[in-house]
């Protein structure tokens, strides 16, 4: 048997249930020769005579009884479905419920994401969110989630990347290696100490110090301690194990804690940038609209979001707490 088009079981339970061609027609607007073709092309797709035609009146057969009996549940099932798809449809549109997938750098996920994240959620409340640390244990592709917060956005295609700001980097060390080593009074004599630095896809990168009055200065850290993870740079900072290149936003709190402090201060890197990564396709979707223009309001108080502030190597030893 052919496949039934379901536009013919509709015109059929409309014939059906008007009990002529002229009710049906004003009841869906098809025209009467229309919804005759269509019953027709029916009856002969089934090898069965549905509805017995008269003058005045179209009654069911026998056969057209026990199809009507079944179509018209069939009918209210499938609009029953459409209509709740189309409402679900319309909740992932505008925001109202649904999933967001976030993938974050380590230096913005507690110390910036986090915070978007439950600002968003206070007027999603019905979005469930997810954050991934990118690198990390069984950490999603960029191309799997909806929105990558970065600060070199992948060339991957159709990936766009949301300019948000610009951040600033400095030199930051703890008093206790400062007290052990001096504090360098000039960018050369950087090169004579020890360095925590952020490992290159590369290889090891050179440095590029600016200073409004002195102009600029660069050098390649020979690095005494090397990781992939911000979070891991700041303990080993904090710990006393040398001078690290790290967001000024994220080591803000133990700046003012005394924990860690600016080293060159008027020599530092050209702001970076920070970015919001995402699919130009999911892009459709008014929740993820929501959060990237809600990271964008956010970064221009970024400096303010990072409550996590770690603690001195004695302070640790004493209390077991770590940054």
């Amino acid at each position: 048997m052919s496949r039934i088009d379901l536009a013919l079981v509709e015109a059929f339970v409309l014939v059906a249930k008007g009990g002529s061609l002229t009710k049906a027609e004003s009841l869906s607007g098809v025209s009467k020769a229309t919804l005759s073709r269509q019953l027709t092309r029916l009856e002969k797709l089934l090898g069965a005579q549905l509805l017995m035609r008269s003058p005045r009146r179209i009654t069911l057969t026998e056969a057209g009884r026990a199809f009507f009996a079944r179509c018209e549940g069939l009918l209210n099932e499938v609009t029953g479905r459409l209509e709740a798809a189309s409402t679900e449809i319309h909740e992932l549109t505008t925001g109202v419920s649904g999933s967001l997938s976030l993938l974050s750098d380590t230096q913005f996920s507690t110390s910036f994401v986090c915070h978007v994240v439950k600002l968003f959620l206070e007027s999603h409340p019905n979005v469930r969110c997810q954050l991934d640390v990118a690198n990390g244990f069984h950490a999603p592709q960029v191309g799997d989630v909806d929105c990558y917060v970065c600060s070199e956005p992948p060339d991957a295609p159709n990936l766009v990347a949301k300019l948000l700001g610009k951040l600033n980097y400095g030199l930051y060390a703890s008093p206790q290696y400062l007290a052990r080593h001096g504090t360098p009074q000039a960018p050369d004599e950087l090169v004579r100490h020890q360095s925590i630095v952020m490992k290159a896809p590369s290889g090891l990168s050179q440095m590029l110090l600016v200073s409004g009055e002195s102009g600029s200065f660069a050098f390649r850290p020979e690095p005494a301690f090397e990781t992939n993870d911000h979070w891991v740079m700041k303990t080993f900072c904090i710990d006393g194990l040398g001078i690290a290149l790290l967001p000024a936003f994220f080591v803000r709190p133990e700046v003012e804690q005394g924990v860690l402090v600016p080293v060159l201060p008027q020599w530092q890197p050209e702001p970076r940038r920070i970015y919001c990564a995402y699919q130009r396709q999911r892009y459709m979707g008014q929740k993820l609209r929501d959060f990237v223009d809600l990271m964008a309001r956010c970064v221009v108080d970024i400096d303010s979001y990072n409550y996590y502030v770690g603690s001195s190597t004695t302070k640790r030893r004493k209390t077991g707490a770590r940054p």
